[in-house]
């Protein structure tokens, strides 16, 4: 079957009513110094959790509740010995529940989560012989329809059949005509008008001005225009069926009973320009079964209604709807009986007196009874009702005990009140508190028998519970005015748990439960929230202070696991050579920005470091640098933990030189100069270079013992080879050498022949203009 989605594209050019739309220090400081109170960033390169086999996993959790399939999954209570009164302050999990967690392996399943079951509050009729309904689709074909295209649909329904018995005009057309015409009620001016069918003008003074195309002289040309705007579909598609009565073009196809010739004549008539209108139309109306609503409307044999609302308001449960029938006479009695919809039990039945409902008595004016067909009942609700299907039965009978006699029954499908409804409005670490603090709501039907509210901890990577506390269910007047549930009124709950280690690294789950036993089990209804994992990671490295001897660095890590993982390290990390250079273990500094900008974090208050590490810079000048903040639940770093690798630093490094003298004697050049570099700590072999700046390439090279240079270390006391970095290297020269670009080099490589690793100080070019 094809979707829905396939005729949204469909544009059709009409004549009149149809619109259409197309629509340079040694100190380097990583960014602010301090975390703002709202806004701290985070320059954290890379964050992983590593446990002692190498494994590595993400930090990162999405908080958002995703409701997903409940499961019926029973927990058992275990023995509590801390707090478990939340009347008493923050609530405890017990060391043997925490330690019987951390023991357990952990289990590879889906954890268990609840749905918003909300109670159906619309039933259409068991037996009736006819369906025009406020809502409902009838007897049409829905399948492979959008849940937004049924909704379209429900509330072009009423309209449609209306549309025959006022004026005459055949539903199936109606209704594919506003399925076309408006994009599935997706249209511009359907959204913003309820106009189905771009009829212009105004409906009751009502109108919007809308950008349409019409076509003249073979072109399109877009106009502004007035558009009747209504209050719903309903009246949109009621007055396109006196559009088509009031015209006199259309007489020809009021009246008409067989869709096939209704869409031929439309089209013949002029509604619409494009040759394949009437095609389009007999496809809709076959592949929808759109002729159903045509049978609803002819069919005179009346015994029909509609069940507007059944569900629970408070301490009552209500139902409204209507019966209308051609079976009756005055002396009849009007009777509501409730059933359970499973067992045919009878719960309830009441005589009730007519509500009038003019809606009804517009559809069927002919009935014996429609307008006065209305009913509105109020019954107490009870654990009678509660999680049971309901199932309405209306009577029109003679007998005063509303046994049957005469008239019709009309049996409407049953009405689940089962509303299993939940929010966690907070599930977050408060770092001021040091607790994990729970509110929410949780209303369902199902609680009119269950005495006891339980909040329930739940660690599903381990399938164990933590803990349950038994909580006093708090006014929630906000759901009750969305929920009409037993207990949506006092459906809230508000926790705090104090922090613990078998809180942090699994999945953590919050039940809501309502039982009828102390202890939290015999019979009971659960909401299951979605798990949430309280491994947040946030870090920034304030500063980074180079010197010749000493690193100095600062920053701080926020690190939900570092309840667990309790010893904090620094790292140095050469990022260039791969290994490590060092590592301190320190004492967490205050840092109240961070826990201003970070509540939710564990130990955001106190996560800050500052520590000095001896360090020479020469050794590693040009090295990428890089800090490691880290947390670790044994002495020595290593075991389960928790890193931040802040962003590299270059080592700084300084390379200078001078030729002192390039003198050319008896067929050979002298030269001498220096070169002080840090990086000759690690490169020791010194080479001079001579190099043709013409022809761009090496003459010679020779490598040299250096010299005492004094004046060099006065002037650059900093760079590592400062004190004796001289040099004096003579060379060779040759005849057709005469003419050309000569340039020394001077080169610290850790390569015997001078290649390898090296760092190279090129001299001006001199121009050899002779030999002698």
């Amino acid at each position: 079957m094809a979707s829905d989605s396939n005729l949204k594209n469909n544009q059709f050019r009409v004549v009149l009513p149809v619109i259409f739309t197309f629509g340079a220090s040694l100190v380097f400081f990583q960014g602010n110094a301090h975390a703002d109170d709202a806004n701290v960033t985070a320059n954290t390169a890379v964050t992983t959790t590593q446990t002692s086999d190498n494994q590595q996993s993400s930090n990162y959790q999405n908080a958002n509740v995703a409701l997903m399939t409940a499961q019926a999954v029973q927990t058992h209570a275990a023995e509590q010995t801390a707090n478990t009164d939340p009347n008493k302050g923050a609530v405890d999990i017990s060391a043997e529940n925490a330690q019987n967690v951390a023991n357990a392996p952990a289990v590879d399943t889906q954890p268990n989560v609840s749905t918003n079951q909300i109670s159906n509050t619309q039933a259409d009729p068991e037996n009736g012989t006819a369906s025009t309904t406020v809502s409902g689709t009838g007897n049409i074909n829905t399948n492979g329809l959008s849940a937004r295209n049924v909704q379209f649909l429900e509330s072009i329904h009423q309209g449609a059949v209306d549309g025959w018995k006022q004026f005459g005009v055949l539903p199936s057309l109606t209704g594919a005509q506003a399925i076309i015409e408006s994009g599935w009620g997706q249209s511009a001016l359907t959204t913003q008008g309820h106009n189905l069918f771009g009829i212009k003008g105004s409906y009751n003074g009502q109108s919007v001005t809308m950008p349409t195309y019409e076509y003249y002289n073979g072109r399109y040309v877009q106009i502004n225009d007035a558009f009747r705007a209504y209050p719903s579909n309903y009246e949109s598609i009621v007055d396109h069926g006196r559009f088509l009565k009031e015209n006199s073009r259309y007489s020809n196809l009021i009246g008409q009973k067989d869709y096939q010739t209704v869409t031929r004549l439309i089209r013949q008539d002029g509604y619409a320009t494009d040759p394949q209108y009437t095609n389009t139309l007999n496809r809709v109306i076959r592949q929808y079964n759109l002729t159903a609503w045509d049978q609803e409307a002819f069919n005179d044999n009346i015994n029909t209604g509609h069940i507007d609302n059944v569900s629970v308001q408070g301490d009552n449960l209500k139902v409204e709807g209507w019966h209308a029938t051609n079976n009756y006479d005055q002396s009849m009695h009007h009777f509501i009986i409730l059933l359970d919809g499973n067992t045919k039990q009878e719960l309830y039945r009441q005589e009730v007196p007519g509500t009038y409902r003019q809606d009804v008595q517009n559809v069927y004016p002919n009935a014996k009874i429609s307008g006065w067909g209305g009913f509105s009942l109020t019954v107490p609700n009870s654990a009678n009702f509660a999680g049971k299907a309901i199932q309405v039965v209306s009577r029109y009978t003679k007998n005063t005990n509303g046994e049957p006699n005469g008239g019709d029954d009309l049996w409407f499908n049953s009405v689940n009140l089962n509303t299993n409804a939940g929010y966690l409005d907070n599930f977050n670490i408060d770092a001021a508190t040091n607790t994990l603090n729970i509110s929410g709501w949780h209303a369902t039907d199902q609680s009119a028998d269950k005495d006891h509210h339980f909040i329930i901890l739940y660690d599903a990577t381990k399938n164990r519970e933590l803990g349950r506390y038994e909580v006093n269910s708090a006014i929630r007047n906000d759901v009750a005015k969305v929920y009409n549930v037993y207990n949506a009124g006092k459906s809230g709950f508000n926790l705090q748990v104090n922090i613990s280690p078998a809180l942090i690294g699994d999945n953590i789950q919050v039940i809501s439960r309502y039982s009828n036993a102390a202890n939290g089990e015999g019979n009971y209804v659960d909401y299951w929230f979605a798990p949430k994992m309280f491994n947040a990671n946030q870090s920034y490295l304030d500063k980074v202070e180079i010197s010749d001897n000493q690193v100095h660095v600062s920053g701080w890590q926020a690190a939900g696991a570092s309840v667990k993982q309790q010893n904090h390290f620094v790292i140095l990390y050469d990022a260039t050579t791969h290994r490590e250079l060092a590592r301190k273990q320190v004492s967490n500094v205050s840092r109240p920005d961070v826990q201003r900008a970070y509540p939710n974090i564990a130990n955001a208050g106190k996560s800050g470091f500052d520590v000095t590490f001896d360090f020479n810079r020469a050794a590693y000048a040009g090295h990428q640098l890089q800090v490691i903040s880290r947390y670790s639940d044994v002495n020595s770093g290593e075991g389960n933990r928790t890193d931040a690798w802040f962003a590299p630093t270059t080592v700084p490094s300084n390379n200078q030189g001078f030729l002192d003298s390039f003198v050319v004697k008896n067929g050979e050049v002298t030269v001498t100069g220096w070169q002080a570099a840090d990086q000759s700590y690690n490169q020791k072999n010194h080479f001079v270079i001579l190099y043709d700046a013409t022809t761009h390439r090496e003459i010679a090279r020779q490598q040299v013992t250096n010299l005492d240079r004094p004046d060099v270390q006065k002037a650059y006391p900093s760079i590592y080879n400062s004190a004796k970095s001289g040099f004096k290297a003579a060379f060779k020269l040759d005849s057709s050498l005469i003419g050309h670009e000569i340039q020394v080099v001077s080169r610290y490589s850790d390569a015997n022949n001078g290649e390898g690793n090296r760092t190279d100080f090129w001299f001006n070019a001199i121009k050899l203009q002779r030999l002698y």
